[in-house]
């Protein structure tokens, strides 16, 4: 069973721990030091936010992960977000985490569209994303700039009319999001 808990300040050390994980930050736009008082401060910042939400990944009972939605737009009903699986294990899940989502935000928020930004080099997401129905949106040239060079970044969408094409084989991936 795959459920999402909201982020809590008890969770803040295990997410630290993988947000630092090499495998975890290659593709990220910044890494970050390993300081738990940094961590708590970034906390304090999003648990007053209305753009942002944040839950940790719970496969069968063990926290395996990360997802958020930023730049929550209630008026426009959009948002964009981000995922990551820490515990290298459940990398597996890292295909069958988005459909939650998805399911979640067109059919629970009622929202229309969902964004992603995706560096290059991270083919299995962008695997995953044309999968689910994304289209590429565009490219931001030259955009990161991490390990001493400029990266770009794929911009991609997927509106709810898109995700309804696909969602068929995805129906019952239905998860339970703690607001």
């Amino acid at each position: 069973m795959i459920e999402f808990v909201k982020l809590q300040e008890c969770h803040l050390e295990q997410v630290l721990g993988w947000r630092t994980k090499a495998a975890v930050t290659q593709y990220m736009y910044n890494d970050i030091e390993y300081n738990l008082e940094n961590q708590i401060k970034w906390y304090e910042t999003i648990s007053q936010s209305n753009s942002e939400k944040y839950w940790v990944i719970s496969i069968k009972g063990l926290l395996v992960g990360l997802i958020s939605l930023n730049g929550i737009d209630q008026k426009n009903k959009r948002t964009s977000w981000g995922y990551y699986i820490g515990d290298e294990q459940y990398g597996i899940y890292g295909g069958i985490i988005p459909p939650y989502l998805y399911n979640y935000i067109f059919y629970e928020l009622n929202f229309n569209k969902i964004t992603a930004e995706v560096m290059e080099g991270n083919e299995n997401i962008m695997k995953i994303h044309k999968l689910h129905g994304y289209r590429d949106v565009g490219v931001y040239q030259q955009h990161v700039f991490k390990y001493q060079r400029f990266h770009d970044v794929y911009v991609m969408e997927l509106t709810k009319s898109q995700w309804e094409l696909k969602s068929k084989l995805f129906k019952n991936y239905k998860g339970r999001f703690e607001e």
